[in-house]
């Protein structure tokens, strides 16, 4: 990618939901990013989370992508499963368009020990379907082909975080060192509890930022 395609956002951004959640956990987050990227066309795609796998979902969003972007290149925000789904995306052999960014927000990129946890228990594991199991243990290569990413990750600079249960820092669901991506080109802390990132306006400012300069700050590097 060239320095001045790196410098241009996408004009099409789509936003992906978390696990159990649906479309309507964006209905802040969507007008602020259009209000903050103006020349943007900012969709949202929504999948029943519960009933398919990671690879079938990342199809579904790639025929998205194909209707909504007509070949033009894309950016995502991602929140929690949604950034794995974006990332299923990027691992498929072909792209249905250029894809450019990806902002997660509090995703364990490293896999969720709490869905460890639910996987292994018998009513929970049925409940949450196949890609509860993938949640667990992202079945995803480490280094991402297309996109930039970077990542917004919930903590409390505690031992405990927001839900001592886990023992050491989290977001109230994942925990920070799940949510750590190496392979991003920028990562950035905030005080955010897990359900929150979607309807917080730092979250809108942070991700437009990293979608338009490719940082959370556009005047430095992370």
């Amino acid at each position: 990618m060239s320095s001045s395609e790196s410098s241009e956002v996408a004009p099409h951004v789509i936003l992906v939901h978390g696990f159990l959640r649906t479309r309507h956990d964006m209905f802040l987050l969507a007008p602020r990013l259009r209000k903050l990227l103006p020349e943007v066309n900012v969709q949202t795609f929504e999948y029943p989370s519960r009933k398919l796998k990671l690879e079938e979902v990342a199809v579904r969003l790639a025929d998205f992508v194909s209707t909504t972007s007509k070949g033009e290149p894309v950016s995502f925000v991602g929140h929690s499963l949604g950034g794995l789904v974006v990332r299923a995306l990027d691992a498929m052999p072909h792209h249905p368009a250029p894809l450019r960014r990806l902002v997660t927000l509090g995703t364990p990129h490293q896999g969720a020990c709490i869905a460890r946890l639910m996987a292994r228990t018998p009513l929970l594991g049925d409940f949450g379907g196949p890609i509860l199991h993938q949640l667990a243990t992202p079945p995803l290569p480490p280094h991402p082909r297309a996109l930039q990413v970077g990542c917004l990750i919930g903590h409390t600079k505690t031992p405990l975080g927001y839900l001592p249960f886990f023992g050491r820092d989290n977001d109230g669901l994942v925990c920070v060192e799940e949510a750590v991506f190496p392979a991003c080109i920028a990562e950035r802390r905030t005080f955010t509890f897990h359900g929150f990132f979607p309807f917080l306006k730092g979250t809108a400012h942070l991700a437009a930022q990293f979608l338009r300069y490719g940082s959370f700050s556009p005047h430095q590097s992370d």
